[in-house]
């Protein structure tokens, strides 16, 4: 048959995915109930499943049934990058919301922080930034950022609820970042974060800190609370012995 019964239902379940009439997360109705809805036999609704399951819209768990598969965004870590500028790439948008902002003076956080910088020239006051970053449809991440005053007078929030805080910083006050480190860690958010990032409170989350130089000079600090659903993280890696003989896997 050129159009066969199981494609018609895939077509079917796959708008309703798409339309958020089974959200994600959210389980399909039983093979039983899905034959009986459809008036097809079990081997059509299997075949439809296994379509979904292939293109990526369903995660079948054995036992306990079929599950819409979240949207994950892959985030590249094997050079600099920025959330927001590898979205794009991605033909995804982010809105950026300013949750609040202070001028306040160092506290337990970036204290314990300075001293594993020896390079830090501190600066008296730090500017406390933090945004909440989401698609149009849902939020992605909590991103609090430090930045320090003697080196960065005034911040425009005006400015930082369209724009990126990178490229203002580099408009603005000429920022050349020359390196940066960033450790992830698996984290449970608090209370606060949950109702930002609307999930329950056993929805685990990836904790970014990164920290950017400017000729060996401390110049800002992200901590960022990241969905642990909505990313997938990747990197790449190649090592070559002097033989030309692959080490170390």
């Amino acid at each position: 048959m050129s159009n066969p019964l199981y494609q018609a239902i895939y077509e079917d379940l796959k708008q309703k995915i798409e339309s958020g009439v089974y959200s994600e997360h959210a389980a399909l109705p039983a093979e039983r109930a899905l034959c009986l809805h459809y008036h097809v036999s079990r081997s059509t609704i299997r075949a439809a499943l296994e379509r979904l399951s292939h293109d990526g819209y369903i995660l079948k768990s054995h036992g306990n049934g079929n599950f819409v598969k979240p949207l994950l965004f892959e985030q590249r870590l094997t050079s600099f990058h920025s959330f927001a500028g590898s979205l794009r790439a991605q033909h995804v948008m982010i809105e950026n919301e300013i949750l609040s902002y202070d001028l306040i003076e160092p506290g337990n956080y970036l204290t314990a922080l300075f001293q594993s910088v020896p390079q830090q020239c501190h600066s008296a006051r730090w500017h406390k930034l933090v945004r909440l970053r989401s698609t149009k449809d849902f939020p992605l991440m909590i991103e609090t950022s430090y930045l320090p005053a003697n080196r960065f007078p005034m911040i425009d929030m005006e400015v930082l609820k369209k724009g990126s805080l990178y490229n203002y910083l580099e408009r603005c006050y000429k920022m050349q970042i020359t390196d940066a480190t960033e450790s992830l860690t698996a984290t449970l958010p608090s209370a606060r974060e949950r109702a930002y990032l609307q999930i329950a409170a056993h929805h685990p989350c990836i904790l970014f800190e990164r920290l950017c130089y400017e000729n060996d000079v401390l110049i800002a600090v992200h901590r960022t609370v990241v969905r642990g659903d909505k990313f997938k993280f990747v990197s790449s890696f190649h090592h070559e012995s002097a033989s030309g003989e692959t080490e170390g896997f």
